[in-house]
């Protein structure tokens, strides 16, 4: 019974192991993005498709909380899913074309190969000129392709939903983490 969890555990460091090598350039340009417009006074909109939707829920509470210290709150909004709207795959584009102003950030979550309400909500972004940060997988097949020059893709280096979804929690932490840093430099950041 052990070689199996030993095997989870072997394909965890090494998704980590390549993550590391390929996404320090797309997590800073991402964390960049996200100072340079909370510094604006733009607001952050997020959200996620299927399980994906918990870790965009938990960057909204962090980035409103702080993670690593006390501080001001940042305007960061997660989309809700409400399953009792009349068009199911428009409730995050909705929601966007309500609120969303240009310049604004759309961040958006994707485990699965499929994400038909993250797209119709980068869409409704694109519509409204905002920015987007797409947090993808290697089997994504909706979201890279509505990204424009000015947007970034995070793409984790995995086809296995239950390790890229391991990923997206990390990555949001550091994208919080960063922003903090960035933000407020004269704080313990450890």
């Amino acid at each position: 019974m052990q070689e199996p969890v030993k095997a989870i555990f072997t394909e965890c460091i090494q998704t980590q192991i390549a993550s590391a090598d390929l996404l320090q350039e797309p997590v800073m340009a991402a964390a960049e993005l996200l100072v340079d417009s909370l510094l604006r006074g733009q607001k952050i909109y997020c959200c996620g498709e299927s399980m994906a939707h918990a870790s965009a829920r938990h960057f909204a509470h962090i980035m409103l909380t702080g993670l690593q210290f006390e501080r001001p709150p940042f305007p960061v909004h997660a989309l809700h899913a409400d399953y009792g709207a009349n068009e199911h795959e428009a409730i995050f584009s909705q929601q966007i074309l309500a609120v969303g102003q240009p310049n604004d950030v759309l961040v958006v979550l994707s485990a699965g190969n499929r994400a038909p309400r993250v797209s119709r909500a980068m869409e409704a972004a694109l519509s409204r000129d905002m920015l987007i940060i797409a947090l993808t997988n290697d089997g994504d097949q909706d979201v890279a392709g509505l990204l424009g020059p000015d947007d970034v893709e995070i793409r984790i280096p995995s086809r296995n939903s239950a390790r890229v979804t391991e990923h997206l929690l990390q990555l949001v932490n550091m994208l919080c983490s960063l922003a903090e840093q960035q933000i407020f430099p004269q704080e313990e950041s450890y």
